[in-house]
């Protein structure tokens, strides 16, 4: 046998995990739901790059993982962790997301009933990431009833969701329903 890997460290074993700062909490606290469904929502973002999105789409999603990364860094992070982060999510980062909105907003025609989200693969995913979007936002959520955070991600998050939303018609105008 050679070297151990430095993928495992075996430290989270016993239902522990480290914050950036390094406090240890459980896997299952509310903390760590909420970065890891972040998790969840930047792999998705990731399904829909690989999906060829048209490029405007594409190039939105590129930022939106990064804007995923820095919150997952902002909310999994303890006191000590969070001064040491460069980028957090500010106002400007929401007044972004809405004009982002507006622009692609305005190239669809006006909704007027429900559709059904699944008319290309990147629309169908620009869904899923829509919901992980809404559930990363009730878990940040039910982590800020126990502490204080950032209140720019908890808007940040919840326009995000409108983004995809209309990204998602976007990338399926051809086909919506």
């Amino acid at each position: 046998m050679g070297k151990k890997a430095d993928v495992y460290t075996r430290s989270g074993d016993e239902g522990m995990t480290g914050l950036l700062g390094g406090t240890r909490v459980a896997k299952d606290s509310p903390q760590v739901e909420a970065y890891g469904t972040l998790d969840e929502l930047n792999a998705a973002l990731g399904v829909v790059k690989a999906m060829g999105p048209a490029d405007e789409v594409g190039q939105v999603v590129t930022r939106l993982q990064a804007y995923c990364y820095q919150m997952n860094a902002e909310i999994a992070s303890d006191e000590q962790g969070r001064s040491l982060l460069k980028q957090v999510v500010h106002e400007d980062d929401i007044t972004w997301i809405e004009a982002v909105i507006d622009e692609f907003d305005s190239k669809l025609p006006k909704l007027t009933h429900f559709i059904v989200p699944a008319t290309t693969p990147a629309a169908a995913f620009l869904n899923q990431a829509r919901t992980l979007c809404r559930r990363a936002e009730r878990r940040v959520w039910a982590w800020s009833r126990k502490t204080k955070i950032n209140p720019h991600v908890i808007v940040f998050l919840n326009r995000l969701s409108d983004l995809l939303f209309t990204l998602m018609r976007y990338e399926g105008r051809d086909g919506e329903q």
